[in-house]
């Protein structure tokens, strides 16, 4: 295959004349959109260099071919994307992968949960327009063209504490600062419920972290607590590694006090995750740092902390109600028991 490749962009650089783009008109829109996606970066370089990109995805698609889910229900349509959508941007196989682990997965729980997840779900279209106005008009906004986190966040909170809480304590303690994220790309989306929900937790009084994936292509972001809700906006962006910045001029938010530097933390910590699993909001799961990983541009902190469809974006919490890391990439992207992970968070503030 890669010297087919290679003739094909040998040929196209003689002249370009011989250059047949390959024929996609049998794949889907969503195979054309990774495809795009995934080779859109290189697309700069030459017209040569994209093809053989293309053709590389089609090959892939031919070995990793698209796992069917017309048939799955809507909560679990969303779980997928939650999950599996940040794979798009690195490749037809990648992402078809995940999507065919998590449809085994899935298919392997009671059809009684299958009904709950539609239950728990947030009636979108409610979120979204109330009293029959809708929020302000919102379009896309390129988060290769937003600055990084650093660029507009202020000084890392750093009032560490050192007391020793009990869990409920540091329940407590940074629940206010907690919120679920809800995202669409229009009200028209939201009504037939295509809509991406996640978690955030604020560090400023307008400033909340909060994974990529959640909101990435979808302007229109609700923030909730506690039955209230408020409009949200993208302001900054590490689309590599995943890390969000939502602002909220609207509201003034409880920002937690400590966020622990990455050179801190331990293997072995007791930490705490809270977020919106199953849009069911500030739930709590308790369990240990089991490694930190490193590399990407990141530092990966490796949890046997629970967390669910819904939790990424969500704060992971040491013993004290310090914030070690905002969860991301659950079990089920990886189809291991207790192997869950957060961005340190204090990776934001580089």
């Amino acid at each position: 295959m890669r010297k087919i490749l290679g003739v094909f962009a040998a040929l196209a650089l003689s002249g370009g004349s011989a250059w047949a783009a390959p024929d996609r008109s049998a794949l889907s829109y969503d195979e054309n959109v990774i495809i795009n996606t995934v080779c859109g970066a290189v697309a700069k370089q030459n017209n040569a260099a994209f093809q053989s990109c293309v053709l590389e995805q089609i090959a892939a698609l031919r070995d990793h071919p698209s796992p069917d889910i017309s048939g799955v229900s809507a909560a679990r349509a969303r779980a997928i994307d939650v999950y599996c959508g940040h794979f798009r941007r690195k490749g037809i196989a990648p992402y078809n992968d995940c999507v065919t682990k998590m449809l085994a997965t899935l298919a392997a729980q009671p059809e009684e949960a299958a009904a709950s997840e539609d239950e728990l779900a947030p009636k979108l279209s409610k979120v979204f327009a109330e009293n029959g106005e809708g929020p302000p008009p919102a379009t896309p906004v390129a988060v290769a063209n937003l600055p990084k986190p650093a660029g507009v966040l202020a000084e890392r909170p750093n009032q560490i504490e050192q007391k020793e809480l009990s869990s409920a304590e540091v329940f407590k303690k940074v629940r206010r600062s907690v919120f679920i994220v809800v995202a669409t790309r229009s009200i028209a989306d939201a009504r037939s419920r295509n809509a991406s929900q996640g978690s955030g937790i604020a560090v400023g009084e307008h400033l909340l972290l909060t994974n990529c994936h959640v909101v990435k292509d979808r302007p229109l972001i609700k923030l909730i607590q506690d039955g209230k809700r408020a409009n949200a906006k993208l302001v900054a962006a590490d689309d590599a590694t995943d890390r969000c910045v939502l602002e909220a001029d609207e509201i003034t938010l409880t920002p937690i006090a400590g966020v622990r530097p990455v050179d801190s933390l331990g293997i072995g910590e007791h930490v705490y995750a809270i977020g919106a699993p199953l849009s069911q909001e500030l739930t709590l799961s308790e369990g240990l740092i089991s490694g930190l990983r490193h590399g990407a541009g990141r530092t990966l902190v490796q949890t046997s902390a629970a967390v669910g469809h819904g939790s990424s974006g969500g704060g992971l919490f040491d013993e004290r109600g310090n914030l070690v890391g905002i969860t991301t990439l659950a079990a089920f992207a990886n189809m291991a028991q207790n192997l869950n992970f957060a961005i340190a968070a204090a990776d934001y503030w580089h």
